[in-house]
This record gives structure tokens, sequence and C-alpha cells, in this order.
């Protein structure tokens, strides 16, 4: 079973505290003072609506992860298992950024001993939240206190990018329930396309509504059709009310619309099924000869690689002390390419 190690929640506030030297955690390879810190630092003023939400939000996160550390650590494995709906989920290492979804659902959502009946909406708090206002909620700020009751009270969804403006924000459009909503977000902004779905949850706040909880990866417009089935599920779920799908219905069907998000999340991170134009997989391999001398392979085979000469290949051949050739390796080029006239070659 792979499961977060015994210092999961150590990581999980290390990865709410990402330092300025760190790798990013939107996976570009970049230091984060390079990457999205930059991004962000460069678009928010120093007082912005966006950037106290932002501080308040991630005070609000490192206090209430520090709680559960104490009063709930030994159960993060159990609550892992639960949130992606497996006894045998991957590990967390092996899902990059995917905290950003999974620590939000262990702080308020989670409960290890869910009611039997899933007829009603779901109207009590997960055990961590629920802990964490009976003994915390009077130190909270005013901000603070409504991004508590944002993050409790709001389903999540999928929402469609109408406009983006990166490093700004984005125009978003709610494909289950309808409605379209202007959010301010920087940096993942940055790396989103019109047409791309996000799974998120909305925080209305004041002066600024932002997107909580948003998956590490935008789901590419392909997949739209099954987010479309599931709302066409939960349609005929309340067909006999007589009325339009409502944010208390995603509440209520939350783990529905999550294991959809489960679903699209693994089968994007499948490495690609190559097949042949009968449908046949394809399978990898080597073929290895047995020559007679390296330097004569070698002489038979330099013609294939267009656009290089032999004493090109040469400069990054293994020669014996001797000077005669041991390994070399190099690509088989043709001149020109079919799918992009533009380039000179063909591997």
């Amino acid at each position: 079973m792979l499961l977060p190690d015994n210092d999961a929640m150590t990581d999980l506030q290390t990865h709410e505290k990402v330092g300025r030297n760190d790798p990013c955690p939107c996976g570009s390879g970049q230091k984060y003072k390079r990457c999205c810190l930059k991004g962000e630092t460069a678009t928010a003023p120093v007082d912005s609506p966006w950037q106290r939400q932002r501080e308040a939000s991630d005070r609000l996160t490192s206090q209430m992860l520090k709680f559960a550390g104490k009063q709930f650590g030994e159960h993060i494995h159990e609550c892992w298992m639960d949130f992606n709906l497996s006894e045998f989920p991957p590990s967390m290492d092996s899902l990059q950024g995917e905290e950003q979804v999974f620590v939000p659902y262990f702080l308020f959502d989670w409960d290890p001993n869910p009611a039997p009946s899933r007829r009603k909406p779901r109207l009590a708090l997960g055990v961590v939240v629920q802990s964490y206002i009976q003994e915390k909620a009077h130190r909270l700020s005013e901000l603070e206190h409504l991004i508590l009751t944002e993050s409790i009270s709001r389903p999540l969804s999928f929402y469609e990018v109408v406009r983006c403006t990166p490093g700004l924000g984005m125009t978003l459009r709610d494909v289950l329930i309808g409605g379209e909503t202007e959010v301010e977000e920087h940096s993942g902004s940055q790396s989103i396309q019109v047409g791309d779905l996000l799974y998120g949850q909305l925080c209305r706040l004041p002066e600024v509504t932002t997107l909580g909880r948003m998956a590490p990866v935008a789901i590419p417009p392909g997949r739209r059709a099954l987010i479309v089935e599931v709302r066409a599920q939960l349609r005929r779920k309340i067909a006999k009310q007589n009325r339009e799908l409502a944010a208390e219905d995603l509440i209520r069907y939350a783990e529905m619309i999550r294991s959809a998000y489960l679903d699209i999340r693994d089968t994007l991170r499948m490495p690609p099924r190559l097949s042949n134009t009968d449908g046949d997989l394809l399978a990898f391999h080597t073929l290895k000869f047995e020559t007679g001398s390296a330097q004569v392979t070698f002489d038979a085979l330099a013609p294939l690689a267009w656009g290089d000469t032999k004493e090109d290949l040469l400069e990054i051949a293994e020669m014996d002390s001797d000077g005669t050739l041991r390994t070399i390796e190099f690509d088989w080029r043709k001149k020109g390419n079919q799918m992009h006239p533009t380039w000179d070659n063909t591997i």
C-alpha cells in the first residue's frame, strides 16, 4: 500500500510554506522566486484585497495544519485513502501538487465516520474543522472567519475558463450549475488557457473572489464530455423535484463529483497508449547485432545521420587508448519533415 510516510503532516506543512529558493510547486523546475513568486509580487499590490486574502488564507491553513498534526496526525493515512476513494491509492509523492486539493479536504471535509445515508445533504463539518472551531475560532481575525466560513459552505465544482488574463485572473463558468464568475488568480492563471476546465472551490469575499482548492493540473477541453455526463447524472437524481441543480446538490453529492475528478486526474497521468493503425499496441525493443569491427560498422551507418559529417559524429565517440573507435551513438535522420515543413530533418 503506497501512502504518505510517517512524516506526512510535516510534508504537508512544508508544501504550504514554500521558500524563495525552493523548487516552485507549479512543477516548472525553476526556483520559486524566479517563477510563480515573481509573477505574484509583480502583479499584486502590497495591500490589495487579493494580497490580504492570500495572507489570511495562508495563516489560517498554517494554524489549522499545526492543530491537525497534534490532534489527528495519526489518521492522515486513513484520510488519504478516503480522499482517493481507494484502499490502495497512489503515493502522495507521485502526485505533484495534489496537496492543493487534499489538504483542504483533510482540514474541512474529512469525516472518518460518515452518516450511512446519502439521502440528505451533508451538513456536518469535518472532524478537524469541528475541533478547531471549538478550541481556536475565537482567535481568528474577521477575514480569517470569512475564509473559514467560505471553505466549509461552498461546494467544489468544475469550471470552464471563458476568459483569462495571465498573472491577473480569469472568468469561469460553472459547468455543473451554470453562472459565470470573475476570479482573481495570479500564479495559476499564468499556465491556464481559454477552454481549460478546472476543479476547485470559489471563495467569495467582499472585495475579491478567488478559486481555492484548485487542482494542480488543468483538465483539457477534450474531457468535457465526462463532466457533462456527471451533470446529467446529478440532474437525474433531482428530476422529480422540478428544479435546476443548485449548490446544495453539489454539496450532497460531493463524493460523486470528486470521484469524477479522480478518474480524470488518473487518466491524465497515465502514459499515452501507442498503437498501429490496426489498434495493435506498439512494443518497444532494442535490436542488437554482433559485428567484427566498430569502425567498419560506423563507416557503413554514418551516412544515415543526415546533416552530420563523420568528423562531427566522432567528436562524441569513445576511443580506445590506441585511438580506435570503441563506442558511438547517433540519431538516424533523413532530410526534410513531412509533418513540420519548417523543420529540416526527421529522426
